[in-house]
């Protein structure tokens, strides 16, 4: 809308439909506009001055609305009733932009009165300012749509306050245009309605804006802690967050959060100002790297809850350790990792240790620093640990700040697999076959397990070598038999080395040395003379010795003697066996003064020593038919007599008798008749004991008795 003048007295002009129209006026129907007030809905109530009429010329009042930023008329209306200067624009919102209305006045056809001045409703926005805290608060004089002076009265910025009153806050002098305040929130204001008015004297109204504001809130947050340290409390083994304590003079308390892949889930809220520091009771710091944030909350709360500022952008994060060490080893690797997004850098790490002597005693030495490495360095190695202690172990992050960050506690055993108390070789026994069978009792007390190797050396050898290897744990018996041993040949020795896991020999057991039995035969005595080597270390001590025989080639074993432990010789008369096969074989078996671990008595064989004593034969030179020695028969002793022969010959050679029997003679004759007086040949095999064979021949007289 352009006016003209303020007021046209003898033309009007105006926009209407993009044509300006200009008529002749009469003062009698001029009108001013009074006011335009703005609803919570939106809206505008429109009154003006009503028209004078002495002439009775009035027929309508014509109210023109249009929006200047578009500047077009948007609405006409027209009011006939001279006595109701007013309008209420249900239509047209003015919660949106300002709407500026004029009226003129019509009489008879072609007669206007005055148009009035221009007025617009007061349109106010209130939104947050850039700068925390304040709040923009932006409105149209009531006059922006004129050329005309604006009132002299100043508008009003009035809030609503908690009671539905309305309080002003501002006062701004009216020029004409677009206006600014700003208001400064207070603490933990929240839903806040304002809007602006001005008394207009002439027509004792008043302009009001729509309301504005709606959720406006204290922006200013408490400013982000920074975390000092996220380190592993030594008592609890427990994440331990510290924090430096926010300056918000509102500060009510600080919001704890977790922070894990990317997402912080808050665990606990603390509603008091003074505390700097926060104790995880469900970390799992021990495990791995825990990352926390803070943020800190002041009095606004929003439906009874804290309404948190903003927390640090990146979480902080704990000192991790790893330790490690491996069995028979007294070193422990540790490396690290950790302490990240702190307020100040690492300028070292220190590596503590404390021991406890022995495992389990729960004797801890106390704290030591045994290292120091540069920021850049994450690892360390720990050497010289003593076997069966065990260590407990921490880092420490000091900071460029001079605060010290603990790290988790890491704890290792260093154990050494230890010897047996005892490893007992019960026996070294030689076998029926002539192998040797070892049998070695493990301590029962020990449970680790351990590599058993089974050395030899002859008794002509200085050195031991090994044969065998088995592994055993505690209460089990081991059995070794050695194949390649000679017993016959020689006596030999056997011990056992006692190896951990860690390939060191942490012991050995006593040492046994086969019984060697050797021996020698009297043919003119017939007796067989026997001699040993003395049995060496049973678990406990040789008791004695017992002497077994056997002939006739595996017959039955017979006990002879038992004899102390001092003798180790002895006589075995076979004069009254002339009979048997002359095969006589000797077994030497060593007594333990210890039973077994079965109750019987633990024993160690010798080797098995066969001696023979040679056939003893006495032949007949002469036989005398009809005489007393009529039979050639042959007397032998010491013989096995199943492989026998005999042959008598004449003198071409012809076989005139021959028997496999021992117990059949020749009588003298040949074909059932007796041979002539003469000397004949004989031919006699036999065999000994041990399967030898012996050959006789001689000549046998042959006579005729009387």
């Amino acid at each position: 809308m352009v006016n003209c003048t303020r007021k046209c007295t003898w033309q009007v002009c105006w926009l209407t439909l993009g044509a300006l129209i200009c008529s002749s006026a009469s003062g009698q129907l001029s009108v001013d506009m009074s006011c335009v007030q703005v609803n919570d809905q939106g809206e505008a109530t429109v009154t003006w001055q009503q028209a004078a009429d002495p002439n009775g010329d009035f027929e309508q009042y014509v109210l023109h609305l249009y929006e200047p930023a578009a500047g077009i008329v948007l609405e006409t209306y027209g009011i006939p009733d001279p006595a109701a200067p007013e309008f209420v624009n249900s239509i047209y919102s003015a919660e949106t932009t300002e709407l500026c209305y004029f009226v003129v006045t019509e009489g008879p056809t072609g007669f206007f009165g005055e148009s009035s001045d221009t007025l617009c409703s007061i349109h106010l926005t209130a939104d947050p300012s850039l700068t925390p805290g304040l709040i923009d608060l932006n409105f149209n004089s009531p006059r922006i749509g004129t050329s005309g002076a604006p009132y002299p009265e100043p508008l009003a910025v009035e809030l609503l306050n908690a009671d539905g009153d309305w309080l002003q806050i501002n006062s701004i002098a009216d020029n004409g245009g677009m206006m600014t305040a700003q208001y400064t929130l207070q603490e933990c204001e929240g839903d806040l309605s304002f809007r602006v008015i001005q008394i207009n004297p002439e027509d004792d109204c008043t302009q009001v804006s729509n309301v504005a504001g709606s959720q406006l809130s204290d922006e200013l947050d408490p400013d982000p802690p920074v975390i000092t340290a996220v380190q592993v409390d030594y008592v609890l083994q427990e994440a331990l967050v510290t924090w430096e304590p926010s300056d918000a003079d509102d500060l009510a308390g600080y919001i704890i959060y977790l922070c894990n892949g990317g997402f912080q889930m808050a665990i606990d809220t603390i509603y008091n100002p003074g505390v700097t520091w926060y104790i995880d009771m469900n970390s799992n710091v021990q495990a791995y790297i825990e990352s926390y944030n803070v943020a800190a909350f002041d009095d606004c709360f929003i439906n009874g809850e804290p309404d948190p500022g903003a927390a640090s952008p990146y979480c902080a994060s704990s000192l991790f350790l790893n330790a490690s060490t491996s069995l028979c080893s007294d070193e422990a690797e540790l490396s690290w990792a950790g302490a990240y997004n702190l307020d100040s850098e690492v300028a070292s790490y220190h590596i503590w240790i404390d021991e406890e002597l022995t495992t389990g005693s729960n004797n801890w030495s106390g704290l030591q620093e045994i290292g120091i490495v540069d920021a850049n360095t994450n690892s360390f190695l720990h050497e010289g640990a003593t076997f069966g202690a065990s260590y407990r172990y921490h880092i420490v992050a000091e900071m460029t700040s001079g605060l010290e960050i603990l790290s988790n506690v890491r704890t290792l055993e260093f154990s050494y697999p230890g010897a047996p108390t005892f490893t007992s070789l019960r026996r070294a026994s030689v076998t029926d076959s002539g192998s040797v069978n070892v049998i070695v009792d493990l301590d029962p007390n020990s449970n680790d397990t351990h590599a058993y190797t089974l050395q030899r050396k002859r008794s002509n050898e200085a050195d031991f070598t090994d044969l065998e290897t088995q592994e055993g744990v505690g209460g089990m018996t081991l059995t070794y038999v050695d194949h390649t041993a000679q017993p016959n040949e020689s006596s030999y020795s056997y011990r056992v080395r006692v190896e951990n896991f860690c390939s060191d020999s942490v012991g050995m057991s006593n040492t046994a040395e086969t019984v060697w039995l050797r021996g020698l035969t009297d043919f003119q005595l017939l007796k067989n003379t026997l001699h040993w080597t003395p049995y060496e270390e049973f678990p406990g001590a040789t008791a004695g010795y017992r002497i077994f025989r056997k002939y006739n080639l595996g017959n039955a074993t017979d006990l002879l003697t038992t004899l102390p432990n001092t003798v180790f010789t002895w006589e075995d008369d076979v004069s009254n066996l002339l009979y048997s096969p002359g095969d006589f074989c000797y077994l030497i078996e060593a007594m333990d003064a210890i039973p077994g671990p079965a109750g019987s008595i633990n024993y160690a064989f010798s080797n098995e020593l066969c001696l023979q004593q040679e056939p003893v034969v006495w032949i007949p030179n002469t036989i005398i038919i009809g005489g007393i020695n009529n039979t050639f028969q042959p007397v032998v002793s010491f013989a096995d007599f199943a492989n026998y022969r005999m042959e008598i010959h004449n003198r071409w050679g012809d076989v005139l008798f021959s028997t496999e029997d021992f117990d059949t003679g020749w009588n003298g004759t040949h074909k059932d008749q007796f041979v002539s007086e003469g000397t004949y040949g004989y031919f006699i095999t036999i065999q000994d004991g041990s399967g030898r064979y012996y050959d006789k021949q001689g000549l046998v007289h042959v006579l005729y008795g009387e």
